[in-house]
């Protein structure tokens, strides 16, 4: 299964930062995106008015509690060219052939290809926080109608913490309820006939007809729980798309903050998908993914009742077949088509909201049946397009943290391993250190302790070649060492640029913005995270989940996966760090670390703790340079989940004690390259735009590491080199 994610975060009245990922992060680059343009804003707001006038529609627009419409007794019909040109501009916009654009367009177009070459079902996920990008209808772009035609595009649903496991549901059957609500002028028997279809393949049916709220929550109650939960009637959402209502019967509109603890309790039993068969229903899709509700389909805009129906047989026409929530919406969406000239824009309307971090939803996998999913054709691929490469080094490309869309638990990732780079990156490969010119000074940095390989190596090679760029590696006076300190300290003027284990994240662009300035990341390296134990404790390896049980509490004893009766004493360096940044993102799907967590200051003490005290049970994880070389603990092979094979990040087995000191054990660049070890992730110099001094001391840093010289340092430092 491929996930293709476009991030897009405005940065400024110029525009948006864009980050294109695919997949498990083996394949990211960055774009910026021009400002909306008015002939498209205006486009719209003429489509949406023309068409929320048209009669059938405005009859079912739900108004915020406590207000009516009354219909108009006149038919106006959304004139069919307000469409066209709704499409016109969005594919003028998209298909700019701005060169900070480009590198997004070719990157998907790479991606389409090598996924289409799988065979795999192809997923797109949208992640915007601008509600007038996502009432856009992206799916006419043109671009994805001719490289992503079988793609659903989807919105990425807020990101939320400490996303708990939950049960599912107390029975065999899957169970769906069905709320009626405030239906005047709306046919819902129809949609109530389609649900009960669903009793002849098994599923058991809970209808509610205009329930009041105590009946409503009651319902969301059951001991028993539900799989799916859908809402038809009236509902609604206000402008920004953040806050929507439902109207459950005459007197009541409710909205999700109403009756937020029954739903909680309703996903905390497996609730795993809502389908609000409803009017505008974006602001619903946004609140319940805040009570960590995993998918939702929802319409972006009010739907007229036939157009409503249609969709909902279709859909579960094909989701009963087992095909997944992505193809099942496409399909049925599809099927839309004929309603084109009355309801001019209805196939824009199914929209899929999804959180991140959750597993692929199917028919079979809501009653329990989960088919083992075939091994990706791309686990071992290397993919390598041939993309442009920019002329311009001072394109205002930015880049961000892109939250790991789709980690699934139970379904094998497909793995691209590409060399695609920041913009920096992408400039004609130096062969040597000394041929890059560099600003003469002395420049203060600082940041992850995950880098202190390639400083040693590196830097000591820089400042023999290039005595005039005096590096000084500095330390906050108070706050422990980390990426995060790092780029704090480069925001506050202490340092002129920073090292990273771990992407930007949003609120460090945002505190940057605010400030005046703008952030840059420049990947130069690839890091692989290891796992330590002590040398006798008997476990063969890791799954990705069993590591997530460890390190949330669920796995507490080494007899839960097959190892001795020792009690586990799981360590991590503190939470400002970037390797446990990335760890709690990608590993832990955002969970919070469990309690019993021990977190120690520095990798030394921590391993010293890991391997000096067997009776301990510890277990850690760092960076692969700075574990596999110790020899006093040894190196967990990992896999991606259960069944598949487990593979170490070093070449062979962790040699014994003894033999260690004269035999050192090696990286496995083979399969950290392929992508055949799970937990890997990208090193970035963060560089303040500023047109200071200190942001040419910045990308000269940056260009010095991607010389053919400094990437094979690279690897001697025991990292995976970019090129």
């Amino acid at each position: 299964m491929g996930i293709v994610k476009i991030k897009i975060r405005r940065t400024s009245e110029e525009g948006f930062l864009v980050i294109l990922t695919a997949t498990n992060r083996e394949y990211e680059t960055e774009g910026f995106l021009l400002p909306l343009p008015p002939e498209l804003e205006t486009s719209f707001t003429q489509w949406q008015s023309a068409y929320r006038q048209i009669e059938d529609v405005r009859s079912c627009i739900a108004p915020a509690p406590g207000l009516r419409l009354t219909p108009k007794s006149v038919t106006v019909h959304s004139n069919l060219e307000y469409t066209q040109a709704l499409k016109t501009n969005l594919n003028e916009w998209l298909n700019s052939g701005d060169s900070k654009w480009q590198p997004i367009r070719d990157g998907l177009i790479a991606i389409a290809q090598q996924l289409h070459s799988s065979g795999e079902e192809i997923r797109v996920i949208l992640d915007a926080k601008d509600i007038n990008l996502r009432r856009l209808p992206w799916q006419e772009w043109s671009l994805f109608e001719q490289h992503y035609p079988q793609a659903e595009i989807a919105l990425s649903a807020p990101k939320t913490t400490d996303r708990k496991s939950v049960a599912r549901p107390n029975t065999s059957k899957v169970r769906i309820l069905v709320a009626v609500g405030r239906s005047d002028g709306i046919n819902t028997t129809d949609d109530i006939e389609v649900v009960r279809r669903l009793e002849e393949l098994g599923a058991e049916v809970v209808c509610l007809m205009q329930p009041n709220l105590k009946n409503l929550c009651e319902a969301l109650w059951d001991e028993q729980g539900y799989h799916i939960f859908i809402f038809t009637g009236h509902s609604g959402s206000r402008k920004d798309g953040q806050i929507g209502w439902i109207e459950v019967n005459d007197q009541e509109s409710l909205s999700i903050e109403e009756f937020k603890e029954a739903l909680k309790e309703a996903i905390a039993k497996g609730l795993q998908l809502a389908i609000f068969n409803s009017c505008d229903g974006l602001g619903l899709a946004n609140q319940l993914a805040e009570l960590h509700l995993p998918q939702s389909v929802v319409m972006r805009e009010p739907v007229p009742d036939p157009v409503a129906v249609e969709f909902l047989k279709h859909f579960f026409q094909e989701f009963t077949r087992n095909k997944s929530l992505f193809a099942s919406v496409l399909k049925a969406r599809k099927r839309l088509e004929h309603f084109k000239s009355r309801y001019p824009g209805a196939i824009w309307l199914p929209t899929i909201c999804i959180a991140s971090n959750v597993e692929p939803l199917t028919w079979h996998s809501l009653s329990g049946n989960y088919p083992q999913p075939p091994v990706s054709k791309l686990t071992t691929a290397k993919f390598q397009p041939h993309l442009p490469v920019l002329k311009s080094q001072k394109a205002a490309v930015l880049a961000g943290v892109m939250g790991l869309c789709l980690g699934f638990a139970m379904a094998i990732p497909a793995t691209i391993v590409l060399n695609q780079r920041s913009e920096s990156a992408q400039q004609p490969t130096q062969s040597n250190i000394k041929s890059i010119t560099v600003p003469a000074g002395t420049w203060l940095y600082g940041g992850s302790t995950t880098w202190a390989p390639i400083r040693g190596l590196v830097d000591k090679k820089i400042k023999q070649e290039l005595p005039k760029f005096n590096l000084t590696y500095t330390q906050h006076p108070t706050l422990p060492p980390g990426s995060g300190t790092g780029i704090k300290m480069l925001l506050d003027g202490q340092i002129s640029f920073a090292q990273s284990s771990r992407p930007i994240l949003d609120k460090e662009y945002e505190l940057a913005a605010a400030r005046g300035v703008k952030l840059k990341q420049v990947p130069v390296g690839i890091d692989a995270i290891a796992i330590a134990v002590h040398p006798s404790l008997k476990i063969e390896g890791l799954t990705v989940e069993q590591l997530k049980g460890i390190y949330t509490g669920r796995i507490t004893n080494w007899t839960q996966i097959g190892g001795p009766n020792i009690k586990i004493t799981p360590i991590s360096r503190p939470l400002n760090s970037g390797t446990s940044e990335f760890f709690k993102e990608n590993i832990l799907e955002n969970q919070g670390f469990a309690s019993n967590i021990v977190f120690i200051p520095t990798t030394t003490q921590a391993l010293n703790k890991v391997g000096n005290f067997p009776e301990e049970g510890a277990i850690y994880y760092a960076s692969a340079s700075e574990i596999i070389k110790q020899c006093t603990v040894k190196t967990l092979p990992v896999s991606r989940h259960r069944g598949s094979a487990l593979i170490s990040p070093e070449v062979g087995n962790s040699e014994p004690r003894d033999k260690c000191q004269k035999q050192q054990n090696k990286l496995n660049l083979e399969v950290l390259q392929n992508g055949e070890y799970p937990l890997t992730r990208r090193l970035f110099v963060i560089i303040k735009q500023n047109g200071q001094v200190d942001e040419q001391a910045g990308e000269a840093y940056a260009s010095l590491l991607l010389t053919r010289e400094g990437q094979k340092l690279t690897e001697e430092a025991e990292f995976i080199p970019m090129r």
